[in-house]
């Protein structure tokens, strides 16, 4: 007997299981993670040919400068889009984004304090999540790249359940406040002898 995730089951998965890490982290970690996945993003999508570049070929020559005390003369090769190291350095960068942003999250913010915080959490988490999902997919997409044996969701796909995201969110946060109005006139009751 064979099971297969279809892209979608994958999908939700992934959305459900960063919900669930946003709910256990809290809304002040989680809020941290997610500046540093969305900066990884935007600095990656820039300049992931620039990155390989420096790397794999600007750092080793200016290594061996330093190291032997002659210049290479020789015009540095430049790299393309298309080259996998490309997509190795990227890679890398962004899990270290990631990490990062988990590792600073958790120093400088508290665990939180109430089941609402809780809740709030939820809305970075699956933001999160979508955001690397999509920037995953985009990138295990390429025809050009290594082969890979896996079956990531299309951009048309994860792009058309944007708005079923929104709804979670707007639902999580229908949630919240109720749970914050509640909490606020439950305060204000004395408690029976």
């Amino acid at each position: 007997m064979t099971w297969q995730l279809t892209p979608l089951q994958c999908f939700f998965i992934a959305i459900v299981a960063f919900g669930v890490i946003g709910f256990q982290r809290g809304w002040r970690r989680e809020a941290i993670s997610l500046a540093f996945t969305l900066t990884g993003i935007l600095f990656l999508i820039f300049g992931n040919v620039r990155l390989a570049q420096f790397v794999y070929v600007n750092l080793p020559r200016a290594i061996t400068t330093l190291t032997t005390g002659h210049q290479n003369l020789q015009p540095a090769p430049t790299m393309t889009a298309d080259d996998p190291k490309v997509a190795i350095s990227t890679s890398v960068a962004f899990l270290i984004f990631i990490a990062l942003g988990y590792l600073v999250s958790t120093k400088v913010m508290p665990k939180p304090a109430t089941t609402l915080d809780r809740l709030w959490g939820l809305i970075p988490g699956i933001i999160s999540g979508y955001a690397i999902l999509t920037f995953f997919t985009n990138a295990l997409n390429k025809p050009s790249l290594f082969q890979l044996n896996v079956n990531p969701p299309n951009q048309n796909l994860i792009g058309s359940y944007l708005l079923v995201v929104f709804i979670i969110v707007v639902v999580i946060v229908i949630l919240a406040l109720i749970s914050a109005s509640a909490k606020r006139s439950g305060s204000g009751v004395p408690k029976k002898p």
